[in-house]
């Protein structure tokens, strides 16, 4: 899903009066903690820093289908919050929270923590010979 498919879908699913420098302040606040806490604590994660997205374009995110329904979710979760609308959160924070632990439980299942990574290498970086 890139930047501008999420503005598009949110916007339809979930009429609002946010601006997107709103929703993309949302979006980095998911994006970064998918990197934070999915990405660089397993092995082969990028090692550059987190640079905030500032534009709604073709940027291609993080989470793939069909664990990217985590962004429309999030979104629609902030909308409900900042609009006072507690009930209307609380359905959305509740199925936020079940794409997050789709997505954390399929990024654990394929990619190795770090700490495992280093056990599961005996020869200390060395090749076998």
């Amino acid at each position: 899903m890139t930047i501008n498919q999420l503005m598009t879908l949110v916007d339809d699913l979930t009429p609002n009066q946010y601006t997107a420098a709103h929703k993309l302040r949302w979006l980095n606040e998911v994006e970064k903690t998918i990197l934070t806490e999915l990405v660089l604590t397993h092995e082969g994660g990028r090692e550059n820093p987190f640079t905030p997205y500032e534009t709604a374009d073709d940027t291609e995110l993080l989470a793939p289908a069909p664990y990217d329904r985590v962004y429309p979710l999030y979104l629609e979760m902030k909308i409900h919050y900042h609009n006072g609308e507690t009930g209307r959160y609380n359905d959305a924070a509740a199925a936020c929270q079940n794409a997050w632990d789709e997505l954390r439980n399929w990024y654990n299942r394929t990619h190795a923590p770090l700490a495992a990574a280093k056990r599961l290498d005996l020869t200390g970086g060395a090749p076998c010979v």
